[in-house]
């Protein structure tokens, strides 16, 4: 009988680890190989403030949340390169990196475009909750449109139209 009681006290608790394994694995992976992530529709319509950056008006502001410890920002330098390198002073494109400035700026300058300005601000003072975050914004720092998450090769594509 004690046997019994054991194998199906193991049984309980290894189906109760599987359970957990399953249920939390899940989303730790969605959360981070999902690259297609919806738009973000919570924070069109905000108004942006950051320390020592003025929009101007009549214009057009991308706004690049990311950090150095992000692995999908490390993974969309690529596109960031790319936004910089064509965008040919259309619109003006801010990285705002939670870290130290100088650590934000070297990382900035270094990976992605040294024509970039660089802002170091808590992404949660602007609304954003994970990075990467594109933020489209008016000349009055108002967010057009938003993507959250490394970006798909569609969403990519749409945001480099927007720019021109």
């Amino acid at each position: 009988m004690k046997a019994r009681l054991e194998v199906a006290t193991n049984i309980a608790v290894l189906v109760a680890v599987a359970v957990f394994l399953v249920f939390f694995g899940r989303q730790e992976y969605e959360r981070h190989h999902i690259s297609a992530r919806p738009v973000h529709t919570s924070l069109v319509g905000q108004k942006i403030a950051l320390p020592g950056v003025q929009f101007a008006p009549k214009s057009r502001t991308l706004l690049l949340a990311i950090s150095t410890t992000c692995h999908f920002c490390k993974d969309s330098e690529p596109f960031y390169q790319q936004l910089a390198m064509s965008n040919h002073g259309q619109v003006k494109v801010i990285a705002v990196l939670p870290q130290p400035l100088a650590e934000a700026h070297t990382y900035v300058q270094s990976s992605i475009a040294p024509s970039i300005q660089v802002v170091s601000s808590r992404l949660d003072s602007i609304g954003v909750t994970g990075t990467p975050t594109v933020l489209l914004l008016d000349g009055a720092g108002k967010v057009q449109q938003a993507w959250v998450g490394k970006l798909n090769e569609q969403s990519q594509k749409e945001v480099r139209a927007l720019l021109m």
